[in-house]
């Protein structure tokens, strides 16, 4: 038995402990809480209910996002940050929380030629709705956190 022989089966077991981790990585705690998120990125790689959508206008070019009272609370024109609020993640919504969810103007985008797009929210919820189609995004949520900080 020569030194080819050696280094397959070492190969081999090798491979099978790698097997067994994996194994055992995938059915940890810690990984199913991982993939339940709706905003992981892992939880869409493995075939989540969220969709991609872009509520906004192609050529869009300031989004205005509004406070509780109305006011409007900050103007964003950067691409980057622009992408981050439309382009988004949306997931399902029940019928019975989108028929008790009151929807007030979160946000507005406006492209080149004046045309406006409203996203509504409900306060408090990741649940929006742009004409009329509710739906879920704590993505969205996140980054309307992150943004309405000064």
């Amino acid at each position: 038995m020569g030194f080819k022989f050696y280094l397959k089966v070492l190969f081999m077991v090798g491979s099978l402990g790698l097997v067994i981790y994996g194994i055992q990585t995938l059915r940890s705690q810690k990984f199913n809480q991982e993939v339940q998120k709706e905003d992981s990125a892992l939880s869409v790689l493995l075939g989540s209910d969220a969709r991609p959508m872009n509520w906004c206008a192609l050529e869009t070019q300031t989004v205005n996002i509004y406070d509780v009272a109305g006011e409007i609370q900050r103007t964003l024109t950067d691409s980057k940050d622009l992408s981050a609020v439309c382009e988004i993640l949306i997931g399902p919504i029940t019928k019975e929380a989108a028929e008790r969810s009151v929807f007030a103007k979160r946000m507005v985008a406006k492209d080149a030629k004046g045309a406006e797009k409203v996203l509504e929210q409900a306060p408090g919820t990741p649940y929006f709705r742009t004409q009329g189609l509710p739906f879920s995004s704590p993505m969205l949520e996140k980054a309307l956190q992150r943004l309405s900080q000064p």
